[in-house]
């Protein structure tokens, strides 16, 4: 071994050599894995799972009146009236269909009344979430939600000015929305007599 050292010297340097290199080797590899960006992947999936949830997101209506099986039905985005009606069993042989707008896209929480032959549909509709109003099958315009009206749409009742529409949204966000128009004198400032006057402009 001596004979090859001497004769080989720079045998020496040749564990230095290897060694440096390997530590070398380690400390370039150790960033390139840390830089495989554990936030971009859990950004990416993070996306993915909200891209999963809006498409799969579930909406629920109410069918009533001249369908076969009334009663609440899980609806998706995208689903227009037509399809409710399927869902309900169709239109039952009573049902007064040149009343109905078969290809309105439908929202969360709508009611859907499908009225009979004759009948004059004044107080029952789809009830839209985030809008105000009720409408009947056809689209008409009707009565003011006060379960999902705002400030402004609140205030074109009668008697109702910006406080007591405040009140009203903020019982709302203390208490949950109204179980039926009669809650409505459990806010701050509005009697039997104010409710007596609102009932035939107000619905839940």
């Amino acid at each position: 071994m001596q004979h090859y050292l001497k004769k080989y010297p720079y045998l020496f340097g040749l564990p230095i050599v290897i060694g440096g290199l390997v530590v070398t080797f380690l400390f370039l590899r150790a960033p390139a894995e840390e830089t495989t960006a554990p936030e971009l992947f859990s950004t990416t999936e993070r996306a993915l799972q909200e891209t999963t949830t809006t498409t799969e997101q579930e909406w629920y209506v109410d069918v009533k009146g001249a369908v076969k099986k009334t009663g609440m039905y899980r609806i998706t985005q995208g689903m227009r009236l037509m399809d409710a009606i399927d869902l309900a069993g169709g239109f039952t042989s009573e049902a007064d269909q040149n009343q109905v707008n078969f290809s309105k896209l439908l929202t969360d929480q709508e009611i859907i009344y499908v009225p009979k032959v004759g009948e004059d549909i004044s107080v029952i509709g789809e009830v839209s979430q985030g809008k105000s109003s009720t409408t009947t099958a056809s689209g008409a315009a009707e009565k003011i939600n006060i379960n999902t009206a705002d400030l402004t749409e609140l205030q074109q009742l009668t008697g109702i000015g910006e406080k007591k529409a405040a009140d009203i949204i903020k019982y709302r966000e203390e208490n949950g929305s109204f179980r039926a128009v009669e809650d409505l004198t459990k806010v701050s400032g509005i009697g039997e007599k104010t409710l007596e006057n609102l009932k035939d402009s107000i619905t839940i």
